[in-house]
């Protein structure tokens, strides 16, 4: 099985971004999934999302967040997910939230980290699939 572990930052423009975005991040969610790629995500990633819907009782947006992760893959967090994070983080210069995100790719297999964020541009330990937004 191919998985693509793709980042709050995909979701967020899909859902919340403006049209424009939404056709490109589209276009390169559905492209992997012709390629039979299984999409991915985590508690990471709801923990980066859900906190402000709640805050600002976006029972909506938290429905429509809800649906969309039922068709996507869990991955589980693992005992030494810390740990390896750390690691990561100082060999891709990466922020706390985003190399426990590497991380759990990593742990995974995933084949792919799909995101808008450019500091996962240049990544050396998971192939990045990164949409420009710009």
């Amino acid at each position: 099985m191919k998985l693509a572990y793709v980042d709050s930052s995909i979701w967020i423009t899909r859902v919340e971004g403006l049209p424009v975005y939404r056709a490109k991040i589209n276009d390169c969610l559905n492209q992997l999934l012709r390629e039979e790629f299984v999409l991915c995500s985590s508690s990471v990633v709801k923990l980066e999302i859900f906190p402000k819907l709640y805050k600002d009782k976006n029972t909506t947006l938290v429905e429509i967040y809800n649906k969309l992760f039922k068709q996507t893959c869990h991955l589980e967090n693992f005992s030494s997910i810390f740990e390896q994070a750390v690691k990561i983080a100082y060999t891709e210069n990466l922020k706390a939230m985003d190399a426990i995100h590497v991380t759990i790719a990593i742990h995974h297999d995933c084949q792919y980290i799909v995101s808008t964020d450019s500091h996962f541009k240049n990544l050396t330990t998971i192939r990045p699939v990164w949409i420009d937004l710009n």
